[in-house]
């Protein structure tokens, strides 16, 4: 099987990068694998492997880039034969795949990892609305789709796409190899002046919403004086919110760390793990917290009714809802007991959930371009 592959991110071109090394993977999985990626000016293509082939578009302004994909891409399917094109959202890379496929009738495989249809995704910015009704146009031309969660499985039914044109395949979490660590240091000592520890591992991004998340804590503090709030992530929208802290007079109660390698003494240390986000296609961090064994109270977004179910395998609060997320999280650390219970619960679930190996991922994925 050829496949042709239309992306966005440049981290691919970086041979240590994570994202490089998954495409690495997945490029031993077909007889040859080009992928196009939306670019400005300064990447050279670059034939990797035998099956491997990388293309940056170079495009002289952003308006252009789907374009000029469009025309690399429309040149690789004459001269390689491919069978398959597959974008890997369905907004910039999605209208060039169906620019695609106007010109040279194959299938477009659209891959979903954010729920673009929801209404908060819109609501983001200038940006995310232009996304979303760009999405709209492409999804409804589109012939198959691989989704990462059963929420945007839902949406894309909601939105008329039949059920049997989609493939759910989650983003993949080493969650066995991940209940099995043992943590480099131990985040009580690391932070003896927390009595409870909350733990937020995020981009700093908007869509994320900590500044929520410094809202949730100034609430909790009334009942839990001692508690803290250490949040892991690095993003433009850190500056916005260290300002926010000191305005809020939070110092004392947040400790800003940055982006870390391993997470797992964090995941392990906390009591709790705190989600505030607007949307989300999925929510590794939750399922990692998950696997650790650690309780999670959440907004209503991605994994959430899925593997984390309200009062049962954790707390699910609706989108922006500060007090009902003070609430959730403050009984989550009062009552550790029953915290713990559907803690356990979620451990055993995402453990239980397959693909449970890499090798076992790379096949569904491999069989969702069949």
């Amino acid at each position: 099987m050829r496949v042709l592959v239309i992306g966005t991110d440049r981290s691919i071109f970086d041979e240590r990068s994570p994202a490089r090394k998954r495409i690495d993977a997945y490029a031993e999985l077909f007889d040859e694998l080009h992928v196009v990626v939306l670019t400005p000016p300064g990447l050279r293509a670059s034939k990797v492997r035998a099956r491997l082939a990388l293309y940056p578009t170079n495009s002289r302004n952003v308006f252009r880039r789907p374009f000029d994909a469009a025309s690399i891409g429309e040149r690789i399917i004459r001269e390689r034969g491919i069978g398959c094109i597959s974008v890997q959202d369905p907004s910039e890379s999605g209208f060039a795949g169906w620019l695609l496929k106007r010109r040279t009738r194959r299938e477009l495989h659209i891959q979903m990892h954010t729920d673009i249809l929801n209404r908060a995704f819109r609501r983001n910015s200038w940006k995310e609305r232009i996304r979303y009704y760009l999405a709209r146009f492409v999804i409804r031309r589109g012939d198959r789709f691989r989704v990462v969660s059963e929420r945007i499985r839902a949406s894309l039914l909601a939105f008329g796409i039949p059920d049997g044109r989609i493939r759910v395949l989650s983003i993949f979490v080493d969650a066995r190899a991940i209940a099995a660590a043992s943590p480099a240091f131990n985040l009580r000592e690391r932070y003896p002046e927390f009595r409870r520890i909350v733990l937020v591992v995020a981009r700093l991004v908007s869509e994320k919403n900590i500044p929520l998340a410094l809202e949730v804590l100034m609430m909790l503090l009334g009942e839990c004086p001692d508690a803290g709030l250490v949040v892991v992530g690095d993003g433009p929208k850190r500056r916005d919110i260290e300002e926010s802290i000191r305005e809020w007079g939070l110092l004392k109660h947040v400790r800003m760390v940055g982006w870390q390698e391993d997470l797992i003494p964090y995941y392990q240390g906390a009591d709790c793990y705190l989600l505030t986000s607007n949307f989300e296609g999925y929510g590794r961090s939750v399922v990692e917290a998950a696997a650790s064994g650690t309780p999670v109270v959440m907004t209503d977004v991605g994994v959430a009714g899925d593997i984390i179910r309200n009062g049962e395998t954790g707390a699910v609060a609706p989108i922006g809802e500060s007090g009902a997320l003070a609430r959730a999280l403050g009984r989550a650390l009062r009552d550790g007991a029953a915290a713990r219970a559907m803690a356990a619960r979620a451990k055993r679930e995402v453990l239980a959930r397959p693909p449970q190996t890499w090798d076992a991922y790379l096949a569904r994925y491999r069989d969702s371009f069949r």
